[in-house]
């Protein structure tokens, strides 16, 4: 008996082993990344102090059977206990999934303050300006999160907040600034009453239908701002289509690898009028150029866009002369103002706050030494001068830089610099208080040269009641 009871032991150990080494065994770095994954690198020896984590990650990305393994355990946690196993995706009802990195708008639990919304809305409106400055158009204009249009399919323990989030305030602030843009939310919750699907169920983007609806409501925006020149847009929303079951969500490979269902897609019926000038390798490429000899809108047009601009890119394609799409960040406004007649921001929901972080390259206009003459209602401290540490380089477009830092700025979003006996230069907030980065073009770069230790300088902001002049000690880092 007491042997019988030891080889059943033994037959359990060695199945245990079996099972714990067959994994390493079968160890593979060719296996897929799953969903919106970035694969790890074999990890070295120069890694250093992050050697240790590193071959943690790239092992459990590459043991043998991995997404075999995790198609299996995510299968029963959603089947059976109706839960997710991936911690970025949100089962909901009716087969519905949801990116989790958007659950905090979705609940009010991380709104921008007042200051860093009129932040963002100072970055947008430079943008506009400069733009507009060199003779282009501009238009801004953000993506909703999935479940900002379809929250009644999230489960029913998260509640939406029913308060103007950063998405709603922020549009507002740029109505206020008068700032081109469109209020997608609205309009495609309101689309939603036709009966067509905008957003794909398996995946966190809207579908082609859902980018037809934001392409023509921006396009619309611009044919009212700027006139006859862009009312030629194609109405494609009214268009023929067909749904296919065809497309590969990015949500359903994070839930569940290896499974191969597909999401619907709707295509419109409708030829693709334009050819790609460079080479092109798929809708997530960085860049995506296009020319088009039968447009419907005679301008060149930069989209710099996210992977929202995956479905949006194509419409542009087809009705603009010529397309330059880009994925980049932080958007070089400088270079598309150059390049293109028109340059269109879009930027999804949930990273609104980018705008801060990666604040774009757009030169500051030279607003004139008298700009603020009569207009500031007084001096700040006028017994106290602020301090401000700047450094100084020149960009790969030759553009001079000057990044800086001063305390005094922390609590103000419209920020100039002046600069007696040169000019005054509005320079871009950051999501840091203090933080600021002015670019300037060559014909006032020479500002900051070895005379500049001896020029008076100030800062002018903007306050609930109108302009306070700073005076500012500012100190060239070496």
């Amino acid at each position: 008996m007491k042997k019988k009871k030891n080889l059943t032991n033994f037959i359990y150990i060695v199945i245990f082993l079996a099972i714990s080494i067959v994994p390493l065994l079968a160890f593979s770095d060719k296996q897929a990344a799953i969903g919106n994954e970035t694969k790890a690198a074999k990890p070295k020896l120069s890694d250093g102090t992050e050697l240790t984590a590193n071959v943690d990650t790239y092992f459990a990305q590459n043991f043998g059977f991995r997404n075999r393994l995790v198609y299996v355990q995510n299968v029963l946690k959603q089947n059976v206990f109706r839960t997710s196993g991936q911690s970025e995706v949100i089962v909901g009802e009716d087969g519905w999934l949801f990116y989790s990195r958007a659950l905090d708008d979705f609940l009010g639990t991380s709104v921008a303050d007042e200051t860093e919304v009129e932040r963002m809305g100072a970055v947008v409106l430079m943008m506009q300006n400069y733009v507009e400055s060199s003779g282009g158009e501009f238009i801004f204009f953000s993506a909703p999160n999935k479940m900002s249009v379809y929250g009644e399919y999230m489960p029913y323990y998260y509640i939406e907040d029913d308060g103007r989030g950063n998405y709603e305030r922020l549009y507002s602030e740029l109505v206020k600034a008068g700032v081109n843009t469109v209020q997608l939310k609205n309009t495609l919750s309101l689309k939603k009453a036709d009966g067509v699907q905008l957003y794909h169920k398996l995946d966190s983007h809207w579908n082609n239908y859902g980018a037809a609806v934001a392409y023509e409501t921006a396009a619309n925006k611009l044919s009212e701002v700027y006139g006859d020149e862009f009312k030629g847009y194609t109405r494609y929303s009214t268009m023929p289509y067909s749904v296919k079951n065809n497309f590969s969500g990015d949500l359903q490979s994070m839930l569940l690898p290896g499974s191969g269902r597909k999401d619907e897609q709707l295509e419109f019926d409708v030829s693709e009028n334009f050819e790609y000038t460079n080479r092109f390798r798929g809708v997530d490429d960085l860049v995506i150029t296009t020319s088009n000899e039968s447009k419907a809108v005679d301008k060149s047009v930069t989209l710099f866009r996210d992977s929202f601009g995956n479905a949006l890119y194509w419409f542009f394609a087809n009705d603009y002369t010529s397309l330059t799409a880009k994925r980049e960040i932080p958007y070089n406004i400088y270079q598309a103002a150059e390049e293109s007649e028109l340059v269109a921001v879009e930027l999804v929901e949930r990273n609104l706050r980018n705008l801060l972080v990666y604040t774009p390259i757009v030169p500051s206009l030279n607003l004139g030494d008298g700009y603020f003459s009569g207009a500031v209602r007084g001096t700040a401290d006028s017994d106290c001068t602020a301090e401000a540490s700047v450094s100084v380089m020149t960009t790969t477009d030759g553009l001079l830089q000057v990044d800086g830092s001063c305390d005094a700025l922390s609590g103000y979003a419209y920020i100039y610099l002046v600069v007696e006996g040169s000019g005054t230069y509005q320079v871009l907030p950051s999501e840091k208080g203090a933080d600021f980065t002015l670019y300037l073009e060559s014909d006032d770069a020479d500002i900051f040269n070895a005379d500049f230790a001896g020029k008076v300088c100030s800062f002018v902001v903007k306050d609930e009641t109108g302009y306070v002049r700073i005076p500012v000690n500012v100190t060239l880092q070496d």
